[in-house]
Parts: C-alpha cells; structure tokens; sequence
C-alpha cells in the first residue's frame, strides 16, 4: 500500500529509466554467474574488456540470493527486482519492530519504530537505489549483538556472524556504517562492564573471511584503475546542517521545505512528528535506559556521519580507514541516525502505550499517514526485449559485443536492462565508476570521422558483435554510416541481419569480416527508410497541455493493420480509447503498410480524466490486427491545471 501502484504493475514498473537498470542487470548477473561460472562472478559481462567490472557498483550478492528462488521459478529480471523492492521494506520494517520490542517490551513501540524506519523518506528518495532499500540488516546486527550480550553463546555468537555476513554481502555503505555502529554499541557495553566478547570475535572473524572474497575485487579494481572518489565529489555529496531541515520532493505535508537546489542525497528531513517523538523518547531515559542511550548513540553517529567532509568524524574515517574513500555520498549516513530516531519514538510510543492500551497504536498510524506518499509515479518500462537481443543469446561462442550509438539519450542504462537476454560480454555499460578503456572506445565511436583504428581497437579486445540502433543514431548517424560503409567495403565489417526495433530497426554487423550486401543494408547506409515486418509506432512528444486540457498524438503501423490505441494514464490504471485517422504525409513516408489506411492517433481531452493525478503518465498501448499488443515508450508529465 505504501508503494502502491508497485504491487499492480510489479512486471514493468521501476522507480527510474536509470539506475534501477544496473540494480535489474546486477540482480540477473549474480544469479547467472552463480550458476555457471561463480568464479567469474565480479567479471561481470559489461563495461568489456575491464576487470573487476562488478565492483563497479555494489554487488548487492546478498539480495541475489534471497530472490534466486524466484528466478529459478522462472519469474523474469524486472519482477524480480520488484519484488526485492517491496521484501526490503518489509524487512527494514519487521527488523526495527524486532530491535524496538527488544528493547521496550512494547508491541506498539515496536510498530512504531518499524513503520518510521521502513518508510522514512530516505527510503522514497532511494528507491531507485535497491541496496538502499535493503537497510534491515543494521537493525538486525544490533538486536543480534544486544541478544549476545544478554545471552553469550557460541550460538548467539554465530546469529550475530551470521547477519554481519549478511549486511556485508548486501550493501557496502551499510557494511562500513553498520560495522561502525556496532562497533560504538559494543564499546559502550563493554564500558558498562561486559567482559565476554570471544564467541562474538570468532564469529565475526569467521563472517570477515567468508566477506573476503567479496571485498577484495573492490580493492583490486580500485588499484587497478585508481578508484578513489576525489575530495571534491565527497564534499559534493556531504550534507550540511540545514539539510536537515530538506523534505523530500514526494512529502505531502511539507512542501514548504522542499528545495530542489539541493542535491537528493542531502534530503534529510525525516518529518515532523518522528522529531517531536525522539525529543519526547530522550526524557524516559530511567524507564528504558538501552533504547534511550542506544537511540541517542545512533542519532549522533548518524548526522556527524552525514555531515561528511563538513565535520571531523566522516573526515578522519575517509583519511585513515580503508573503504571509506570510495564512499561517495556520506549523506547517507542519515540511515543511522534514522534507526536511532525509530528507537527514541519507540520510547516515547512505549510511554503512551502504557497510559492507554491503544495510545500507542495512534502513533504508527500517525506514522502511516504522514510518510505516505501514494499514489507513486513509477516509470513503466517495456518488459520484452526487442528481437535483436534473444537473437544474440542464440549465438554461439562467446564473443562480445558492442552497441552503437553509446552513451546517447540514457542509451547505456537500456543496455545493460537488455544484457539478461544474452549474458555475452558487452563493450557497453555504465556505473559508478567507468574505465579507461571503455571511456577510450566511447571517444572513438562519437569521432567524426570515426577513425580506422576503431576496428582494430574492437578487435583486440575480441569484439565480435556490432549492433546499431538506428533510432538513438542522431547527430552520430553520418559518421556512424560512413563508418560502417568504408569498413564493409573493405571486407572488415560484414552484414549479418536487420532486427525489427523501434521505427528504423536494429542492424548486426560482424567482424569476422566479409562484404556481404543486399537490399536492406544498402538503403540504412544510404539513410533510406527500411520494412519491419511487425507492429510498430510512436507518440510525439511531450504531450500538449494548456489551460487544463491536453492533446496526444502519434503513429501505429502495422503489417498486420491497427485495431486500436488506447493511451493508458496512473500506470496503466486509467485507459482512454485514441482515434485513428488517415495522414497523408505520414502514409508517403511509409508507402509499405496498406494495410493500415489510418496511421494516426489523436486524442484531446479538455480536462484532466477522473483518477489522474496531476503529476501523472502516459504510455501508447497498440493492438494490431491480430489482437497482439505492444507499449511504447512512457512519458511522465505534469498536467496544468
């Protein structure tokens, strides 16, 4: 409910066209990998040919294999990761509840605590970010370490490993702030006189060496490739006290703190009421003194952490602990803070619980409703991949391969969304950190003219495959042409086969040589229009919108004929029938499709449609002649009023 519309549209629906993306291929690649070659598990197939190229990003190993049932079961890329989207909030909330009904004996308080901390807006601002979702393992590592000290025990010692494995294999920020936390935690009991700490060290040594093979790829591909992130780009992204006091863009209560100048890393408000409790929670020290000192703990780790580069703490850890130099966003140090507020309001719900068996469950539903930011505007993507990448898993061997135009109109993140159709090695990609190489080829192919060597450069490093997606072409298209002209000429490029896929169509070339040519290859080099063979279209963008109404407008094409197109509003919530009409000059420039004599589709409304939100979307659903449908591409927009 609390991500609604997710749970409908769980098979196509993703927070952002971006890095959700490299979550989706990240999730496919650890399960793959896993399964075939797990030694080659951090030499990922993107970014071709660097090593390491998995420690790019985070590995986020931990989620993959919790989900692998569900890939094993058949469920796709994209509904996988949703799904590992909804079980991470559900997880950082029941983790919380856990720690907080530990530490208070409330059930109300636990609630509480559960419901802030899985919904603060942190969660909402990072949803794109998967591993951030993921945050129920800090609260698991500390109710671990409080069962330890009140139980010690090989076997509480091996619960507490067990989860500290878990943390390290799910996320690396929280591995390092949560490794910390801890670490303060267990000082303070040993301040207050705990002296039994061997089956925990053992444990935790244990977890450590299992962690190895996991962190040493990081260290690796960091001295390899001098992945450090500079003082500047860690001042970027480290807060300052006002940010705070910076709602999330997707609050509904305070929208007066919102300030889109700020970077979202630095969107630090939790919400008011979550403020008021932790404030109150601090005077109940004497009834509940570990969820007090641990809450306050928690908090000051937390906003000096965020702080970053502005304050000594982060400082002294980016200077003399390794790790925290590949940090790059301290903000998010805020997510300990946060789980030590969700402690300090368990206190203060405890309270109230106590007066009035059901006061305290006023407070989670207070909670509810002020952290709901329903209905979310998910981007719905395109599930099925176009045919040119099914195609390329068939292919035997295990050369790479390259796709043109690179790093044009988001066109990498699209890439790596497609590579679990084929799993070969693949000269595309993006992340947090891109190598030399790749930044090389990249340079090259956006040359003009794009130079001999460039052939020579693929070669080397055993490209195989040469994919061209004449739609993302642009201002590369002459160069890119002219390019694979004179290549094919000389017999070091050859032809393979053209793909339907989007207007113009996707087009294979290898380099295994040859100058095969036909028909179709010499009218794409000579920029003339070639057939699909299938159902295709397009909306023109953005759509028109004044004084409350709006216009829609585009094109379906079909072999097969256009039965209808519906535009689908809310994610998919909300259908409106198009109207088909004849076109002239759109029938002139595709003379191939007689059998759609109504290419165009309009649609005017003159006021926003019951169930749409202002901040709304719109997706072109075609239904051809066969009843077959396909969506295009989805555009978000605001409509005026």
């Amino acid at each position: 409910l609390m991500t609604w519309p997710l749970a409908r549209i769980a098979g196509r629906g993703v927070a952002y066209p971006g890095d959700p993306y490299i979550t989706i291929w990240i999730l496919d690649w650890d399960h793959h990998a896993t399964l075939t070659n797990p030694l080659s598990l951090f030499h990922a197939n993107a970014l071709h040919p660097a090593r390491y190229s998995l420690a790019f990003s985070e590995n986020l190993y931990g989620i993959a294999i919790l989900v692998a049932p569900l890939r094993i079961l058949g469920v796709g890329p994209i509904t996988a990761h949703n799904l590992a989207v909804l079980a991470g909030l559900a997880f950082c909330g029941f983790a919380a509840y856990l720690l907080a009904f530990r530490l208070t004996g409330s059930f109300a308080a636990g609630l509480a605590a559960g419901v802030f901390y899985a919904f603060v807006p942190f969660r909402f601002t990072h949803m794109t970010h998967l591993q951030h979702v993921w945050g129920g393992w800090i609260p698991m590592l500390l109710l671990a370490l409080i069962w330890y000290v009140d139980r010690p025990s090989w076997r509480t010692g091996a619960i507490f490993g067990a989860v500290f494995l878990m943390n390290g294999l799910t996320n690396i920020h929280w591995f390092l702030f949560g490794s910390f936390a801890a670490a303060a935690v267990a000082a303070c009991f040993a301040l207050a006189g705990v002296r039994r700490w061997k089956e925990l060290v053992v444990s935790s040594a244990v977890a450590g060496a299992l962690l190895v093979p996991f962190l040493y790829p990081y260290a690796a591909a960091s001295k390899l490739y001098g992945m450090t992130r500079k003082w500047s780009e860690t001042q970027q992204f480290s807060a300052v006290w006002s940010d705070w006091l910076v709602s999330s863009v997707q609050t509904k209560f305070y929208r007066q703190l919102i300030d889109v100048t700020v970077d979202p890393e630095r969107w630090l408000f939790p919400g008011g009421l979550a403020i008021v409790l932790s404030l109150a929670g601090l005077f109940f020290i004497r009834a509940w003194p570990r969820a007090v000192v641990l809450g306050l703990l928690l908090v000051v780790i937390g906003v000096f952490g965020s702080l970053g580069l502005n304050s000594g703490f982060h400082t002294f850890l980016y200077e003399a602990v390794p790790g925290f130099k590949a940090v790059r966003a301290p903000a998010r140090w805020a997510a300990i803070a946060y789980l030590g507020m969700s402690l300090l309001v368990a206190v203060a719900t405890a309270v109230m619980s106590r007066r009035r068996a059901w006061g305290g469950l006023i407070v989670p539903a207070m909670l509810l409703l002020e952290l709901n930011v329903t209905p979310i505007r998910w981007y719905m993507t395109v599930p099925e991949a176009p045919e040119v990448y099914p195609w390329l898993g068939r292919q035997p061997g295990k050369g790479a391969v390259i796709e043109l135009p690179i790093d044009v109109a988001g066109s990498e993140y699209v890439y790596l969304l497609r590579a679990p159709e084929h799993h070969k090695p693949l000269v595309n990609g993006v992340s947090g950190f891109i190598p030399p190489i790749t930044a090389k080829l990249t340079e090259m192919s956006k040359s003009n003219p794009i130079p001999d060597a460039f052939v020579d450069e693929l070669r080397k490093h055993g490209v195989e495959w040469i994919v061209v997606h004449t739609d993302t072409l642009s201002e590369f298209d002459g160069p890119t042409r002219d390019w694979l002209r004179r290549e094919i000429g000389r017999g070091r490029i050859g032809f393979v086969r053209r793909f339907n896929g989007g207007i113009a169509g996707d087009f294979v070339f290898s380099l295994r040589g040859g100058s095969r040519r036909d028909a179709v290859v010499d009218a794409f080099l000579g920029g003339r229009r070639t057939y699909n063979t299938d159902t295709f279209g397009a909306m023109d963008p953005p759509p028109k919108l004044f004084r409350g109404a709006a216009s829609f407008s585009g094109f379906a094409l079909s072999p097969h004929g256009i039965r209808s197109v519906d535009l689908l509003f809310e994610n998919g919530g909300v259908r409106i029938r198009a109207d088909l009409v004849a076109d002239q000059h759109l029938t002139s420039i595709f003379p191939l499709f007689p059998q759609t004599p109504r290419p165009r589709f309009v649609k005017e409304l003159k006021e926003r449609p019951p169930g749409v939100s202002r901040d709304t979307d719109v997706q072109v659903e075609i239904t051809d002649g066969r009843g077959r449908r396909m969506r295009l591409t989805n555009f978000w927009f605001t409509w005026e009023e």
